[in-house]
């Protein structure tokens, strides 16, 4: 069970690369509404968050290795989400927007809490 954690961490790593990477005339333009682009960040990074602390971060006790999930929360919501956003800037019809990336840090600050908590009520999902 815990052995198939790091797989749909890869895949939506994959997703969201490719997603944020593609040149934006190649993007649907269906705006629901105002910022409707900034509930998408917030949703991709927390997803990407949640997926990644749930990769190796476990000890056989089923304990929370502190060290593994600080390195997965810097790496996964702090740091790839603003290298994400930078590299925008090289993709064409793409911006570095500042709120995007207010938009991916509460993403991932969503995702790690929604672990911290279903590992407290210990959910199957952690």
């Amino acid at each position: 069970k815990k052995k198939y954690r790091l797989l749909p961490a890869l895949i939506w790593l994959l997703v969201v690369v490719v997603a944020l990477l593609t040149p934006g005339n190649n993007l649907p333009k269906v705006p629901l509404f105002p910022y409707a682009d900034k509930l998408v960040h917030l949703g991709v990074f927390g997803l990407l968050t949640f997926l990644w602390c749930r990769v190796g971060t476990l000890d056989k006790e089923g304990e929370i290795k502190s060290g593994k999930l600080l390195t997965n929360i810097l790496v996964f919501s702090i740091f790839f989400p603003i290298l994400l956003e930078y590299l925008q800037m090289y993709v064409p019809n793409r911006s570095f927007e500042f709120a995007d990336i207010l938009a991916n840090l509460l993403g991932g600050l969503i995702g790690f809490s929604g672990f911290i908590i279903l590992y407290k009520v210990k959910h199957p999902l952690v």
